[in-house]
């Protein structure tokens, strides 16, 4: 594993100093018919979600390596500082099952191989100024191939001056005025509040405001919205068909939480409000792929016209086609391509072979 993200580093840090890379850029393979999102030509079905990219260097990284749809990290209105290290640990992948879902689980040593990295992130959605992040938009914007495309990933904040609702939107128009080929509405971050249920993802209403409010400002720029994991069909259901109109894309899914200790108990990400935190990585596979079939069937079902980017728990190439063959039209990877950024290569070697 060659991780472009240093653990033992701040957030801070690494994206003053990162990404981590060494070694040649492999030549990006071209494939023969193009990836249809809505009126993009893309070179290839791969992506990374908004995770792991964390500034205009990252995603010069990415592009050259062979991701050709990137979701720039999530911004907001106002300046925000990222939580104090550690930001990420590893899990262990064995207690993320169905059963526990919502429960406790332990922290463990890196592991040796991709297909058992599980953590846990606690960036705290940190965000430079409106002006700071659009100039540097532009810049990871200018560093794309052709068949590629950035999408700007964008929150509301709490306790400014702007209700929620208001502050999505004025967040969108900036990333509109920024140059955004594309827009993400994170809905899904476990520390996002402001719904009557905790989250916005969880909450038809709020969420269908917002993206009717955002989508009537932003025009004909593709709007997304960031979903996460749902145990209730019928509420995922209800929050397809409140956002169906309003939406171009559906992103899905963010994390799994759970509660995050040290083997002595005690709480891995030290701070308040930072127990509970999203786990992203192989273990949620499962919950990704079933997330994204549920997603296909309803769309189909209902005729919805929105195109799915399934997110969550690919290591694989293997893994990235059960993404694609669950529904999705584009497949995204982020705690992989931070341990394995070499995985697009991978992939498109492994296509070229079967």
């Amino acid at each position: 594993m060659q991780p472009t993200y240093d653990i033992s580093k701040s957030t801070h840090w690494n994206q003053e100093n990162g990404p981590l890379f060494e070694g040649n850029v492999p030549k990006r393979t071209e494939y023969p018919n193009p990836t249809k999102l809505w009126n993009f030509d893309l070179n290839s079905p791969l992506g990374i979600p908004a995770g792991p990219l964390f500034n205009s260097k990252f995603i010069k990284l990415y592009a050259d390596l062979g991701y050709d749809t990137l979701v720039y990290k999530t911004v907001r209105s106002v300046e925000r500082q990222a939580h104090p290290n550690p930001n990420i640990v590893f899990v262990d992948k064995t207690k993320i099952t169905r059963d526990r879902l919502g429960e406790d689980v332990n922290t463990i040593p890196e592991p040796e191989n991709i297909e058992d990295v599980t953590i846990t992130n606690s960036y705290g959605v940190n965000s430079l100024t409106i002006e700071g992040w659009q100039a540097d938009f532009a810049k990871a914007k200018a560093g794309m191939n052709e068949g590629q495309l950035l999408i700007l990933s964008c929150m509301g904040t709490h306790g400014i001056d702007r209700e929620l609702v208001e502050d999505y939107v004025y967040t969108a128009s900036a990333a509109k005025d920024a140059g955004a080929q594309a827009i993400e509405l994170n809905f899904s971050c476990p520390n996002l509040k402001g719904a009557k249920t905790g989250a916005i993802y969880m909450d038809p209403e709020i969420s269908s405001e917002i993206t009717q409010k955002v989508k009537a400002a932003i025009g004909d720029i593709p709007l997304i919205i960031k979903l996460g994991h749902y145990e209730d069909r019928n509420l995922l259901n209800e929050i397809l068909r409140k956002n169906a109109p309003h939406v171009d894309g559906v992103a899905a899914i963010n994390t799994i939480k759970m509660k995050v200790y040290t083997p002595d108990g005690q709480q891995a990400l030290p701070g308040e409000g930072r127990l509970t935190s999203g786990l992203c990585g192989s273990a949620i596979l499962p919950f990704a792929l079933e997330t994204v079939q549920k997603i296909a069937e309803e769309k189909n079902g209902q005729s919805y016209n929105f195109e799915i980017l399934g997110v969550g728990g690919i290591t694989s190439p293997e893994d990235i086609d059960k993404h694609l063959e669950a529904g999705a039209k584009i497949a995204m990877t982020g705690t992989a391509a931070m341990w394995d950024p070499l995985l697009a290569y991978k992939y498109n070697q492994y296509k070229l072979n079967h």
